[in-house]
């Protein structure tokens, strides 16, 4: 393995700090670090930074503060999960007021605050090979059709940025879809250590290029 390690950095919400599985146990960031060692053969040193029910716009406020400034300059490998919260908190304004507008306006917000995250990143990434991996969304109420239909349609929009520079979307949704009792916690809502484990599964299978070779 070679000695000179590469940084991962993981930003974002409750899917990044591991909820849903047993305190010390790995979530998707301590998989998708061990498969990456794994695949790239190079020793990984990772960062976190995230908190449960963090936004697109919390997000986006994090990438200002010192500490994760510092962190994005020397990292190769960023990840970011963000936007369940955006919809839950959009699903519940409309129940309240039961205006439709609120998910489109929602949806267009969270495209804004990502395309805002992404050019933060790539301002302040001074590694000459770095890859940025985002997830889409599982749907933890398949059953619910409002749900479903806000889901794929932040998915369409999370899509859209796997064409901008060194960036990939992993399917979560494809991966979980019918393997939602296998996949999540007793809770319902986040991924147990089998979910976690496919999900980093799902972000490896993206590749590394350029950090490959």
């Amino acid at each position: 393995m070679d000695c000179n390690p590469l940084c991962y950095l993981a930003i974002g919400d409750s899917l990044t700090v591991g909820i849903g599985v047993p305190f010390l146990d790995p979530g998707y960031v301590e998989h998708y670090r061990a498969l990456s060692q794994r695949i790239l053969k190079r020793r990984i040193i990772y960062k976190k930074y995230a908190r449960s029910g963090a936004t697109t716009e919390d997000v986006l406020t994090m990438l200002y503060s010192p500490i994760v400034t510092e962190a994005i300059k020397c990292a190769n490998i960023i990840t970011i999960t963000a936007g369940g919260n955006d919809l839950i908190n959009a699903a519940k304004e409309f129940l309240r007021n039961k205006d439709e507008k609120i998910i489109s306006q929602a949806i267009k917000q969270l495209e804004d605050n990502y395309s805002k995250i992404l050019e933060r990143i790539h301002l302040l990434d001074k590694q000459d090979k770095y890859i940025i991996r985002l997830t889409n969304l599982y749907n933890p109420f398949p059953e619910i059709p409002l749900a479903d239909e806000g889901i794929k349609a932040f998915n369409l929009l999370m899509n859209g940025f796997s064409r901008k520079m060194n960036v990939k979307v992993a399917d979560i949704y494809s991966v979980f879809k019918g393997n939602e009792e296998a996949f999540l916690s007793k809770g319902g809502v986040h991924p147990n250590g089998k979910g976690y484990y496919h999900m980093a599964l799902a972000l490896s299978r993206l590749g590394y290029s350029p950090l490959e070779g």
